[in-house]
Parts: C-alpha cells; sequence; structure tokens
C-alpha cells in the first residue's frame, strides 16, 4: 500500500459464523457482495478527508447503510491487513507482518472466508485485488482472470514510456508513485473496468445457491494513471493541500522516530516541487475507483438479488 496512513472504513459489516449458517437453509442466506478499494483512505465524501473528493457512489451507499468513521486496518500494509480480513487473525496471532512473506507459508492451513462459506452451502468467487497480489485458487469457486493463473490483475492499459511527472532512476515498472492521464476510455483502459464488467456479469446471473461475491478495485493504488476525463475533473490550479498538514510534524519525535517517519515517496514529490500534480492524480484516481463501485452497486439495483444481498464496502 503506498497511501500513508491509510484509513480503512466499512459500509457495512455482516458477522456469519458457523452456528448462524447452520441453522438456515441456504437458499434464505443473504447473499454477500464485498467490495475492497485499494489504497482509499478518508478522501470521500462521506468522509470529509478532502473537500475535493468526489465519491458520489461510495456516499450513496454510506447513506443507505452504515458508516463506520474510527475503523482502522489491522497492518499498515496490504498483506497484513488483507489476510487479517480473509482469515480473522491478526499480525500478532498470524505471525504475517509485511508484504515480503507468503500467506500460505505462514498460514498453509488457514481456511480463508470464501472457503468457510462454500463450506457452508455459498457460492464463493471473486474478481481483482482480494488478496496481496494472489487468488489462492483453492478458497474460491470461480476468479477472474482465471483462478489457475493465480493472477488477480485483468491487462490494464499503461503508458509505453517511462512517464517524466515524477523522474527518478531504475527501470518504470507501473509500481511506483507516479501519475499522468491516459488517453483512453475506462473500456480501453481495463483493469478495474473488466473486474466491475464480470462483478457484474454475476450479478445478472440467477443462482442455485446464495453467493459470496469478492470485487477487488486496484485504484486508487498508486501509479495513478487512469482515463484523462478523471483528471480533468480537478484542475491543477484549483488542487487544494490537505488540511492539517504541518511541516514541523516529525520534531518531536525521538531520533529513531524521526529516521522511519518521513515517507521518501512525500519527500521525493515535493523535492520536484509535483505535490499538486500528485494530489491530483490521487483524486482522479479515487473519482474512477468510485466509477467502477459504482457500476457494480447499478448492476446490483438491476439484479433480481438485489433485496437479499448485503454490501460491504472496505
Amino acid at each position: 500500500m503506498g497511501v500513508a496512513h491509510p484509513v480503512r472504513f466499512l459500509v457495512l459489516v455482516v458477522l456469519c459464523n458457523a452456528s448462524l449458517l447452520a441453522a438456515e437453509p441456504p437458499r434464505q442466506r443473504p447473499n454477500i457482495l464485498f467490495i475492497a478499494v485499494d489504497d482509499l483512505n478518508d478522501w470521500t465524501g462521506c468522509l470529509g478527508g478532502h473537500p475535493q473528493a468526489v465519491t458520489p457512489n461510495i456516499d450513496r451507499l454510506a447513506s443507505s447503510g452504515m458508516l463506520f468513521t474510527n475503523a482502522h486496518c489491522a497492518a499498515p500494509a496490504c498483506n497484513p491487513s488483507r489476510t487479517a480480513i480473509m482469515t480473522g487473525l491478526s499480525p500478532h496471532r498470524s505471525g504475517l507482518y509485511d508484504n515480503r512473506q507468503n500467506m500460505r507459508e505462514v498460514l498453509p492451513e488457514a481456511e480463508l472466508l470464501p472457503k468457510f462459506l462454500s463450506r457452508h452451502g455459498y457460492w464463493s468467487a471473486g474478481s481483482g485485488k482480494i488478496l496481496h497480489y494472489f487468488i489462492d485458487a483453492n478458497s474460491w469457486d470461480d476468479y477472474f482472470p482465471a483462478k489457475e493463473s493465480e493472477d488477480p490483475f485483468p491487462r490494464t492499459l499503461y503508458p509505453s514510456q517511462r512517464p517524466l511527472s515524477l523522474p527518478r532512476g531504475g527501470p518504470w515498472q507501473y509500481v511506483e508513485t507516479d501519475w499522468g492521464p491516459l488517453d483512453a476510455s475506462d473500456e480501453e483502459y481495463g483493469g478495474d473496468w473488466l473486474v466491475s464488467k464480470w462483478i457484474s456479469e454475476q450479478l445478472a446471473t440467477s443462482h442455485d445457491r446464495p453467493f459470496f461475491l469478492a470485487c477487488g478495485i486496484y485504484r486508487p493504488h498508486e501509479p495513478w494513471f487512469v482515463p484523462a476525463h478523471y483528471f480533468e475533473q480537478f484542475p491543477l490550479e484549483d488542487i487544494q493541500l490537505p488540511p492539517g498538514y504541518k511541516d514541523d510534524d516529525l520534531e518531536d519525535l525521538p531520533p529513531a522516530g524521526k529516521q522511519r517517519g518521513p515517507n521518501r515517496y512525500f519527500a521525493h514529490i515535493r523535492e520536484h516541487g509535483q505535490w499538486k500534480q500528485g494530489i491530483q492524480g490521487y483524486l482522479a484516481s479515487i473519482a474512477f475507483a468510485d466509477a467502477m463501485v459504482g457500476r457494480v452497486l447499478r448492476a446490483l439495483d438491476q439484479s433480481p438479488e438485489r433485496d437479499r444481498t448485503i454490501v460491504v464496502l472496505w
């Protein structure tokens, strides 16, 4: 996860246990639409983290359910945080603390949420980023792209040459803090558009079992490349710096904190005079992610399963 101090939030939480599931006939159990938005902090309209955030679809969902404003991730990194959500084991219990660890080497016998639900009568399927860069194929009944590939990401359009917005040495690998508008439609962009398309198709399909459908939206994880029309919503001259920022915020930390506290990406952005441009890229990526969430929610609204489906967004 590349955004400093991520704040996870839940729109609605459902706690299921084996005794409750066993007590109900499978078809009477609620469906679960489980939406993960990667590296989204509190920059949404409903949480007010940035006054220029444009998230009408997430805001609409928040207004129709329960909004948690004091929710925190289990760890400030993708792998341990997502593993905690999918296994119910916090890092201090699992031993999985950072992104370099292999979940199955650390937790070879752990049962993930989709597998648990499948054992109790659910059809468990997903698309996009739910775990950290892999699928764990045996935990799912179906996945897009094909779970046999263990690659959760459909193809995404990126620029063919290294961008110039944030120069640095080394090869361009499409995983660094950088950004820019793409001359492409949402469909041409691929990636999250394909994830939301596949999820929407499953919502339009009749199922003989209740479903657990996991939708992993990759944006606004860096790099912040999305179709140009999302950048156009945020003219650079109008960009506001985040409220509450203090230049001397680390001054009262002990030496070890001062050494580890500064974010090297942020320092690089400021060094190159690109702070407002970076904010523009992040806001544009949030708007894009919200649009993909909107596609899925509209598909749910039109689905015969609408009134039997619980939505969890985190």
